[in-house]
């Protein structure tokens, strides 16, 4: 017994020390699912492992034709606990002992019709569900692995057609072989699924014979055939496959999947959508399948324009699916001869274009032309579906005047200068490191090579960085221009946007005048362009098409839309699967993506949901992206399982009523209970108001539960437009570990306009998941920005300083 005692003892004293400020509920986490392809209609077991899965109850599916039993649950030794903070070295911040390392056995039994393509799962387990996981279903083929040394054809591994070959172009410069033998004329169909599970790697794919004679390559150059294509041989024998990464990369997550075998494929499709509620004929483009498919305009998801096929033989049906848009618009076909300006094709608007971009003549791209009239003032959207559809086309498109030259839309004047450091800058992140920012303030618009974008928020010292609008963490470009990669030390402009034609004295700064041009456009389209087009006067003019890179070629299709603008929205939802604590609440976040000018409120609100849960109401107002509703679970809440749920959002414009759900695909989205939370925030400062260039104290108080002694970031969400929390340091908001409230600063900025509105504060527990893991106080706080107080002309007020009593923790 002493002994007992004592063994116990000196655990909870290595615990303490090593995890000082206590256990905390890590919610569960995915880290793998093995073998990442199953075969349909057969019975077979996969493994997934991660963390905190024990007592693994359910298992969850997004297709059709599956069914799971849990054979057993094993818990595995841990691995080694390297964290990295955010400047790459270990981190000291304490996040609990490490949760169990566990792996679930499945056992699933795919039916013979199950569809094939990619399926997604997450498990239930007491903690609440799971991140998703994800595999695919695929025909009955033998699967030949990677199995290394492979990196000759002396090593190559025998793969026995039909079959799935597998494996990771594991480190840079890594190769791949695989053998196999085909009949003289055989045509073999090479489909890699691994895109579908998560995979980055683009493959470059050669051809050999016996002699290492290459007869084909395909992929590097991107486009369709880095996925999917077939070869004829043209005499009986054994041949090699050589697999490489186009960049000559490698990481273990570098997976490959190729089908090998004779099986329909659709590659492409023309055109690349229809009219809503209209019949149409789609040419196919693959292998196995008919030339041609009938299609009817009914959207596969009530209310979302789109419709998802599975084309078929007379035998068999596709391996995968094709995806056509549905218009609202009177649709045409490009006639194939609009190349110059002078043959442009006339159109009327509104219109939905379907065409080509032919390949290339020599050195000169294809461009398409068409030509339509518009009066003063008329605002017209430009907008092109190509890659949202599969089509490798990287779309520019321009308006012109009628003889073909470019429009002028906006001068930009440049009034002062600093340039990038630290590092390069990718086209996404919205943090650009400048060197000085002196002259900068939220709302001035900065040109950064051709792209311009607005200030967020100027940086607070050296360290930091000047952040810029964005959307989902990807930066906006505003006046058509795209957004850009930039390298370091490039010129940062600030600059005055002035209407086309305006014309000043030099000031040894840049003057550029930007057209109607667009290449990629922004958050929501990759890399379709969209363009807003104003008419600078009644007349005839040109919309000119083409890829950016001058590739062309039969898949190169595209979608031109030409209309006036339709305002409308996208809803997006975080965490898909909220895990709700009894006895608690949790901040879900709807966000919206509005297009062509929507500004209107929006409403939104969960569906129905079972007893012991229960949802706020909450508005997404103009000038703002999003907004938080709250979910609690009662103390009596009883969910036996996982249940599905829906968030929809509806708004008027001009009197047109909008609905629309968040995430529509995902079938996946599912509540379920968790136990009670470490943490519970209250908001002790319920009514904040301030005027523009005034600060507000705001404080909030955490009680700890369940042993968990750990600081508390405080996430705050909602503000209203140009209002800032200013005071958090470079690791926000926090309730350092030996203290039970914190004190925040608002402020609001001087060119703030008059609103009110709730702010929400929720608590975070760090853990290991990345997993949302946030408790929300249940009341919110009322931030009234007040007009003005007429004042004498001065000096704007600069952003207030950090204070001196407490320096921010360090990561």
């Amino acid at each position: 017994m002493f002994r007992t005692a004592s063994l116990l003892l000196l655990a909870s004293l290595a615990f303490a020390q090593d995890h000082p400020t206590g256990p905390r509920i890590t919610p569960p986490t995915l880290t793998s699912v093995n073998p990442r392809g199953v075969a349909r209609g057969a019975t077979t077991e996969i493994t997934v492992e991660g963390l905190n899965l024990a007592k693994a109850s359910a298992v969850y599916f997004s297709e059709p034709g599956i069914k799971a039993r849990i054979l057993r649950v094993k818990e595995l030794p841990d691995l080694a606990d390297i964290r990295l903070g955010s400047n790459g070295t270990p981190s000291t911040i304490d996040v609990g002992p490490l949760p169990p390392r566990n792996q679930v056995t499945l056992e699933l039994d795919i039916a013979p019709d199950a569809p094939i393509g990619p399926v997604r799962l997450r498990l239930l387990t007491p903690l609440g569900t799971s991140p998703e996981g994800s595999f695919v279903v695929e025909p009955y083929y033998g699967e030949s692995a990677d199995t290394e040394p492979n990196d000759s054809a002396d090593q190559a591994v025998d793969a026995f057609l039909p079959a799935v070959l597998t494996g990771a172009i594991s480190r840079p410069g890594d190769t791949d072989f695989f053998k196999f033998r085909a009949r003289a004329g055989e045509r073999i169909v090479f489909l890699n699924q691994a895109p579908m599970t998560g995979s980055a790697l683009q493959p470059v794919i050669r051809l050999l014979d016996a002699s290492m004679k290459v007869l084909a390559e395909y992929g590097y150059d991107g486009g369709n055939e880095k996925d999917a294509f077939a070869h004829t041989f043209p005499t009986a024998g054994t041949y090699f496959l050589r697999i490489t990464d186009f960049e000559s990369s490698g990481r273990a997550t570098n997976t490959y999947r190729i089908m090998a075998g004779n099986f329909p494929v659709v590659i492409s499709a023309f055109p690349l959508g229809l009219k809503q509620g209209a019949d149409a004929t789609i040419a196919l483009n693959g292998f196995g399948l008919p030339a041609t498919l009938a299609a009817k305009g009914t959207p596969s998801i009530a209310g979302e324009p789109i419709i998802e096929l599975r084309p078929a033989s007379a035998s068999a049906a596709a391996v995968n699916k094709l995806r056509l848009a549905l218009g609202r618009d009177p649709e045409l076909l490009s006639t194939g001869a609009n190349l110059t300006a002078a043959t442009a094709q006339p159109v009327m608007l509104p219109i939905t274009l379907n065409g080509r971009i032919a390949a290339a003549k020599g050195d000169l791209p294809t461009h398409n032309y068409f030509r339509f009239a518009a009066k003063k003032g008329q605002q017209i959207t430009v907008e092109v579906d190509a890659r949202r559809l599969g089509s490798p086309l990287d779309s520019l498109v321009e308006v012109l005047d009628a003889q073909g030259k470019p429009i002028e839309q906006a001068v930009a004047r440049a009034t002062w200068e600093t340039f990038l450091v630290l590092r390069d800058h990718d086209s996404t992140t919205r943090g650009l490191r400048i060197q000085s920012w002196n002259s900068l303030a939220t709302g001035d618009y900065v040109m950064v090579g051709n792209e311009i974008v607005r200030v967020d928020e100027v940086p607070d010292g050296p360290d930091e960085d000047m952040t810029v609008e964005s959307f989902n963490g990807q930066r906006k470009a505003f006046f058509n221009t795209s957004s850009e990669a930039h390298g370091i030390d490039r010129a940062v402009y600030k600059v005055q946007m002035h209407p086309a034609g305006a014309r000043f004295s030099p000031n040894g700064l840049p003057l550029v005048r930007f057209h109607y041009a667009n290449d990629d456009g922004g958050p929501g389209y990759g890399k379709d362009s969209l363009l807003h087009f104003t008419a600078p006067a009644d007349g005839d003019y040109l919309v000119r098409i083409r890829d950016v890179r001058g590739l062309g070629g039969d898949d190169y299709a595209y979608r031109l839309h030409l209309r006036e603008p339709r305002p409308d929205f996208e809803l997006s939802l975080a965490p898909r699967n909220p895990n709700v604590p009894r006895g608690g609440t949790i901040p879900v976040t709807v966000t919206a993506l509005k297009r062509e000018g929507f500004n209107a409120p929006i409403e939104v609100s969960f569906d129905a949901l079972p007893a012991g849960l229960k949802a706020t109401k909450n508005t997404i107002a103009p000038g703002l992206d999003s907004t938080t509703l709250l979910l609690t679970a009662d103390d009596s809440a009883d969910l036996t399982a996982a249940v599905p749920f829906e968030i929809a959002g509806r708004a008027t414009v001009n009197g047109r009523a909008i609905a629309h759900r968040a995430n529509p695909d995902d079938k996946l989205k599912l509540i379920a209970l968790m136990p009670r939370a470490d943490v519970r925030l209250l908001t002790q400062t319920r009514i904040v108001e301030l005027a523009p260039g005034e600060t507000a104290e705001v404080t909030v108080a955490a009680e700890r539960a369940n042993g968990f002694a750990g600081r508390v970031p405080v996430i705050v969400s909602d503000l209203p437009t140009r209002v800032r929390v200013t005071d958090s340091g470079l690791n926000g908001v926090l309730i350092h570990e030996d203290d039970k409230t914190t004190t925040f600063r608002l402020w609001a900025l001087p060119n703030a306009e008059p609103t009110e509105g709730y702010i929400y504060v929720a608590a975070r527990i760090e853990t290991r998941s990345p997993q949302q893991n946030m408790y929300a106080a249940v009341e919110p706080i009322l931030v009234r920005v007040k007009p003005a107080a007429p004042t004498t002309a001065q000096t704007a007020p600069r952003k207030p300083t950090l204070p001196v009593d407490r320096p921010a923790a360090p990561k």
